[in-house]
């Protein structure tokens, strides 16, 4: 029996890219590679990214976790700069201790890396191992990235300037330059100068894994595969090998909010949740509950105090006393409010009682609301989530937006009601026109890894590169 072909995955410290890395690493152990992932030392990770780990390896019997050894203490100067500048820092002064690692294994076909950590595809490269960038988000994303350093190049002053003027890449719909990526609105920053240097690395890549599949978003695919986002330069190729998102709960015991939505009438329930690490202002707060209950519709809230707040409250349900004075009892016959660090978010959207969903549009979130069939209100917060607001509505049709604020605004209590009101109320046709569009998509996901389907094909083609 021939030696089967070793991946190598080599996972950052991000949460939201972890998880569909595994998967990846999971789908690689079915498909009868052999894969080690490759993570940073305990000391350099939270509980929750052990926890994760430990899940995985104990899931997958022939997955091989490997830890690297702790990197030189970075500089004063990096030590003190953006978290993205020190991630950057710190992938670089990691560099010789992956290249250790990667030389002591027998034989490795393909390295795997996080969609930011360019400087491992030159570690890859003095090795002669092909290698990779798993990108978390998705393709119309990475059409924007790739093209932003030569759009950021010709142009004088700051994009933060333009405001909300309509800015045009291919394979994407225009969207408000405020939209893009906070770190290249201010030209001359550091932070700017490094993220740019990284965007135009991602090209160097040998190809390129994306965690989404070509129905969700055909016209980023189209502009990557014809060579649009990067005129002149040869676009690796890229592999579109989503959906991966993590299946299950934690524990067996069911959340205490799945019997409540049992008790619920079917497509009735607005869930809000902004994913694991974002959240709101205790203004923000009192707003979102003002606008809940004025809107008359039942609700799942998952409700996260701010940073400051928790480390000086102790614990989660301390979060309930940032509630205006009153709002739980009028609320508790329609109503539900999470303050646990977790729910099984992809169990609550497949829930036939929840009929639409208050995102932050992260792109794990996302494709689990895709591939459940429920229609997004988008409510971004930061980074590429304003960007993903755009795809959702204007390209995907599978959501519609909050309005009425700006990037680091407020949203008021009437515009809570009326996002809510705008998809549980909306007008027949429009909302017939929305879920046929949404099935659809549905339909799509739930068939790109069976046999000949696109997340499939395309996972073939990675696998005889490695040939």
């Amino acid at each position: 029996m021939s030696t089967p072909r070793r991946v190598v995955v080599v996972a950052g410290q991000s949460l939201s890219h972890l998880v569909s890395m595994l998967e990846f690493a999971a789908m690689c152990l079915r498909r009868g590679l052999a894969v080690t992932v490759a993570v940073p030392d305990p000391s350099l990770t939270t509980p929750t990214f052990r926890s994760i780990i430990c899940r995985y390896a104990s899931r997958l019997p022939t997955l091989s976790v490997h830890s690297l050894p702790p990197p030189p203490a970075l500089d004063a100067a990096s030590a003190a700069a953006h978290p993205f500048i020190r991630m950057q820092a710190a992938s670089r002064s990691q560099a010789p201790i992956l290249r250790d690692f990667l030389r002591s294994l027998p034989d490795v076909h393909a390295l795997v890396t996080d969609m930011l950590a360019v400087c491992d595809l030159d570690v890859a490269a003095e090795l002669g191992i092909p290698g990779h960038l798993f990108f978390s988000t998705g393709a119309a994303s990475l059409s924007v990235f790739l093209q932003l350093p030569s759009f950021c190049s010709g142009r004088d002053g700051n994009l933060k300037d333009l405001g909300d003027t309509p800015v045009s890449f291919s394979g994407t719909p225009p969207m408000p330059a405020s939209h893009l990526v906070d770190a290249v609105l201010d030209s001359g920053t550091d932070l700017y100068a490094t993220v740019l240097d990284v965007f135009g690395r991602i090209a160097s890549a040998r190809g390129i894994l994306v965690n989404t599949f070509d129905a969700l978003e055909g016209s980023a695919m189209a502009a990557l595969r014809d060579g649009r986002c990067l005129p002149g330069r040869a676009t690796p190729p890229v592999y579109c090998v989503g959906p991966l998102i993590a299946e299950g709960g934690e524990g067996e015991e069911r959340h205490p909010c799945l019997p409540w939505l049992d008790a619920q009438p079917e497509c009735s329930v607005v869930f809000l949740c902004f994913g694991s690490r974002c959240t709101v202002s205790l203004e923000q707060i009192g707003e979102m509950a003002k606008g809940l209950e004025k809107s008359g519709h039942r609700f799942l809230w998952v409700l996260r105090a701010p940073p400051a707040f928790a480390a000086a409250a102790g614990g989660p349900d301390a979060a309930l006393s940032l509630l205006p004075e009153g709002f739980l009892a009028p609320t508790a016959n329609r109503g539900f409010v999470v303050t646990a660090s977790w729910v099984p978010q992809a169990e609550v959207l497949r829930h036939s009682s929840t009929g639409a969903f208050v995102t932050h549009c992260g792109w794990n979130s996302t494709l689990e609301a895709v591939i459940a069939g429920v229609p997004m209100v988008c409510w971004p917060l930061v980074a590429e989530q304003w960007m993903n607001k755009v795809y959702i509505v204007q390209d995907m049709k599978v959501g519609v937006e909050v309005r009425g604020y700006k990037r680091g605004g407020l949203v008021t209590a009437d515009d809570v009601d009326a996002a809510v009101r705008q998809i549980m109320d909306m007008e027949p046709e429009r909302r017939r026109a929305l879920e046929e569009r949404i099935m659809a998509v549905k339909k799509s996901a739930h068939v790109v890894w069976k046999e000949g389907g696109s997340s499939c094909t395309a996972f073939t083609e990675f696998m005889k590169q490695m040939e």
